[in-house]
């Protein structure tokens, strides 16, 4: 499990990842280069010195001196290229993450709610060769992320701006079902109180009686019959 592992919430993973490109530790190095150049050349040139003398003091001091320029180069360009390997740029289901350092560990990101914009840049020769830098705006004021001589920027900003959607898209989901269980229950007295459907309106029983009256006046039903069905007219409504 690499460093960046450790630093994923509860059902957060990574889903890109990427680092700097293989041309960010060139860059880093032009100096470290150089400076190892020169005490090669320089170790190259005191050898031709006479070694008595003024002349063998100052090969002597060319000769520490190079041997010093030689260190100080060769320790440049290997922090150049472990600071590169140990730098980390992932994209998750929450969040972007940048890490580095390597004994002092580096740790900046910002959620994807708060990523507002997302600016890629390429040169000529970052186009061919396949690297370029994105620059992550988001809704704080101090927390701007820069990625520098990413590999395949384009890959990481399309997994970014995808991750971004896909989380917005399910935070609207989340509202939505919130505010449907909330509405739910309050429906429910409304939805009680209606009357049943069929139910007789208190007019129709009214005229119901009334011709039930008219039988019973007749004759044609007993006043036990009329009293009867007159109960049982009145307890539908």
């Amino acid at each position: 499990m690499g460093y960046s592992e450790t630093l994923l919430a509860t059902n957060e993973k990574i889903i890109y990842r990427t680092k700097q490109h293989w041309m960010a530790p060139i860059f880093g190095t032009i100096m470290g280069v150089a400076i190892l150049v020169g005490g090669v050349i320089l170790f190259i040139l005191q050898l031709t010195f006479a070694t008595d003398g003024v002349i063998g003091f100052l090969r002597t001091l060319a000769f520490w001196a190079s041997l010093i320029l030689m260190v100080v180069g060769l320790v440049w360009v290997g922090y150049s290229y472990v600071r590169w390997w140990v730098e980390d740029y992932a994209v998750t289901n929450q969040k972007v993450v940048k890490v580095g350092g390597l004994f002092n560990k580096r740790t900046s990101g910002a959620a994807l709610e708060k990523i507002n914009d997302v600016v890629m840049e390429q040169g000529p020769l970052g186009r061919v060769l396949g690297y370029g830098t994105l620059k992550v705006s988001t809704a704080s004021d101090s927390v701007d992320l820069t990625y520098e001589t990413m590999r395949s920027p384009a890959d990481f900003r399309r997994a970014m701006l995808d991750q971004k959607m896909e989380f917005e898209q399910a935070d609207a989901r989340h509202i939505a079902d919130a505010v449907r269980s909330t509405a739910a229950p309050a429906a429910e007295p409304v939805a009680a109180a209606a009357p049943p459907a069929g139910a007789p309106s208190a007019s129709d029983v009214t005229d119901s009686i009334a011709r039930l009256a008219e039988l019973r006046d007749s004759g044609a039903i007993t006043a036990q019959e009329y009293e009867a069905k007159k109960a049982e007219l009145l307890a539908k409504i």
